[in-house]
Parts: C-alpha cells; structure tokens; sequence
C-alpha cells in the first residue's frame, strides 16, 4: 500500500457490509501503517494461517469466504467456525498474547486480504481508541452468537467458566 488514501480508494470496491466496517475502522490509522499493508490473495483452497504457526500477521478480509478448521487427535479435519461474516483473522491471538495460532483459516473462496503485521497492528491499536472500541464490540458479538469456549483450549476452559460465572454473578 503507497498510501492511506489508496487504502480508501481499495475499500470502495470492497464488498458490502465489509466495506463501511473497514473504511470506520481505519477512519484514524496513521499513514506510515496504511504504507505498511500488503494487498494479498489466496486461491480457494488454500490456508491463510495454520495452527501453530507463529502468530506474526493480521489479515483483513476484502473479498471472499474463509472457514476456520481443527485437528483432531486421530489427524481429521473438521471445520468449526464459518468466518463469513468476519472482517479480520489473527487478532483474536493478538489480543490473547498467543505467540501461535490457535486454529487454521481456510478460503472457501478466492479471497482478497490486507495483510499487517501484529507490531504494526498492535502499535496502531493501542492508539486508536474507536478502532479498538469497533474490535471489541464485534469479538464480544462473535462470542455472544457461539459457544465462548470454542476457542478457549481445553487445559483454561474450567479458569474460564470460573471467570464467567463469577462475572455474571
């Protein structure tokens, strides 16, 4: 990306619905990080990250249809999260302080994606109050509409229902 205002120029073609979140979000982003994302594309098929591979990038999706998959421990494969109405992948492990990535993101489509690194993207958020007001509004909608401990691995999930009960009262 050369600029911020090419950035803007990208997002009005980018689809409905992730368009005007995207364009709100990055309404403050400072222009040396707009100069820091790579436009990115990943055939159908293809795995935009892997569990377990180092948690280094933020992917913004543009254009297509991603799907979140898990191994089991006899090696098969099953898809548990339709990341459809999703607008980012990898921040979740960001905010977590994961050094890997907890689950991997397939396209189910030909999918366009801005790609940022977690400093640079760790730098912007931390000072840019609406944006990280917009990411924690649409993380806590995701888990009101799934089961919360779905991405919680197993060894913290009795730390987190504890947690939850007590926060519920």
């Amino acid at each position: 990306m050369n600029s911020k205002k090419e950035l803007f120029d990208l997002l009005k073609k980018t689809e409905s619905g992730k368009k005007e979140y995207l364009t709100d979000l990055f309404r403050n982003l400072p222009e040396e990080t707009a100069k820091q994302m790579i436009v990115t594309e990943v055939k159908k098929g293809d795995y935009i990250l892997q569990a377990g591979m180092p948690c280094d990038t933020v992917y913004f999706i543009l254009s297509g249809r991603v799907i979140g998959e898990a191994h089991q421990k006899m090696g098969q494969m099953y898809s548990f999260m339709d990341f459809s109405k999703k607008d980012i992948i990898g921040d979740f492990e960001v905010f977590t302080d994961c050094s890997e990535f907890c689950a991997s993101v397939r396209a189910e489509q030909n999918c366009k994606l801005l790609k940022l690194s977690k400093k640079s993207y760790l730098n912007w958020i931390r000072h840019d109050e609406h944006a990280l007001f917009l990411r924690l509004r649409k993380i806590l909608n995701t888990f009101s509409s799934i089961s919360f401990l779905s991405f919680i691995p197993l060894i913290t999930r009795p730390s987190a229902i504890i947690s939850r009960t007590v926060i519920r009262g």
